[in-house]
């Protein structure tokens, strides 16, 4: 039996917050490595305050990965930024402006800005207050370099790492905004084929099928070639519903489905009418061609044994045929199949009838 597929929470579109929750993980892991790198440099450096400072923060952006992990996103984004404002501070009044130790604020401006999590006011007052900490570090810290030739290896350092973050964050968002696009995309299909298509057979649905009957009456009244429908009605149905339960039901409609599917030709189109009737289309065929198919399907359904869990289900169809020409409407079209249908049930079921 064919079941209608549960969404994958997993295939849905990933949202802006979560995109960002993913540059938030890879953002920590850069910045355990910066600061243990900076360690290692203040170490050898012998400037003690700073090398313990930036130990303890690599242990501390190792926790903020683990928050940003178990989803306190805003505790670990305040907890980053906090830490970065503070890193540049203190390396910047004792090492002086030319380290270039301000530019990581210029980063945590451009995380201030597409993090979903905080409210418009709050990232205009954010986007203040690391204005306002550059311009107090350009002002008072030592605007010649403290540790002389040395600070040049520090800029470049700086330098090297800002410019990868960069690179990193806006090929990150490309890539994110590339992968919705889509899932966009492949969303929207989805939800057309729900709208167009029956969950159960997978077969086109009745508002299809209009359609579908339209373009083709379109098609007739520019080249004058009538064309066929078939409407189909499984006989005694309520019966295998009641007898063998709904899920044998739902079987049976696949497999007559993918039978008529096998029986007519490429051109032609079978949908799900609703319920347990089936409506066949068949362009440029007339009468006696519509007759031919309905047979065919009819001998053929008859002569397929339908087992459902070592149980052999009697199946039979009844169907109608009816013409639509250049003078028959749609409506009427679709009506004297239905009539025919009707007439082939009232005088026994298991036949094929054409409305005259």
């Amino acid at each position: 039996m064919k079941t209608e597929k549960r969404a994958n929470p997993k295939e849905s579109i990933q949202p802006r917050s979560y995109r960002f929750y993913a540059v938030m993980n890879c953002f920590s892991i850069i910045s355990i490595i910066d600061h243990l790198v900076f360690t290692a440099v203040f170490f050898y450096l012998q400037l003690w305050d700073l090398a313990i400072y930036c130990a303890g923060a690599s242990l501390l952006w190792l926790g903020i990965f683990i928050l940003n992990r178990r989803g306190n996103h805003r505790i670990a984004f305040a907890l980053g930024a906090l830490e970065t404002f503070a890193l540049c501070a203190l390396t910047s009044m004792a090492l002086g402006w030319p380290s270039g130790f301000f530019l990581y604020v210029f980063v945590v401006v451009i995380l201030i800005f597409v993090n979903a999590k905080i409210s418009t006011p709050v990232q205009v007052l954010l986007g203040i207050f690391s204005g306002a900490l550059i311009l107090y570090l350009y002002m008072f810290s030592p605007p010649e370099p403290v540790l002389g030739v040395i600070d040049r290896y520090l800029t470049l350092m700086n330098v090297s790492w800002v410019v990868m973050l960069f690179a990193f964050i806006g090929h990150y968002f490309e890539v994110s905004a590339r992968g919705a696009e889509a899932e966009l995309l492949s969303t929207n299909r989805k939800l057309l084929n729900l709208a167009t298509t029956d969950p159960v057979t997978n077969l086109i649905n009745r508002r299809n099928m209009i359609l579908r009957i339209e373009q083709e009456k379109e098609k007739l009244d520019l080249n004058g070639r009538p064309f066929a429908l078939v409407m189909i009605d499984i006989d005694n149905f309520k019966h295998v519903n009641d007898e063998y339960g709904h899920d044998c039901g739902d079987y049976v409609l696949v497999a007559i489905a993918e039978t008529i599917s096998l029986t007519i030709r490429k051109q032609d189109l079978v949908a799900r009418w609703g319920g347990d009737e089936f409506l066949v289309m068949l362009p440029e065929t007339d009468i006696d061609g519509g007759r031919v198919v309905a047979e065919k399907i009819r001998a053929r359904i008859l002569h397929t044994p339908f087992v459902y869990h070592e149980l052999d289900i009697p199946v039979t169809l009844t169907l109608g045929v009816g013409l639509c020409d250049q003078i028959t409407g749609i409506g009427n079209c679709i009506r004297k199949a239905d009539q025919a249908l009707y007439e082939g049930k009232q005088a026994g079921k298991n036949r094929v009838s054409v409305a005259e």
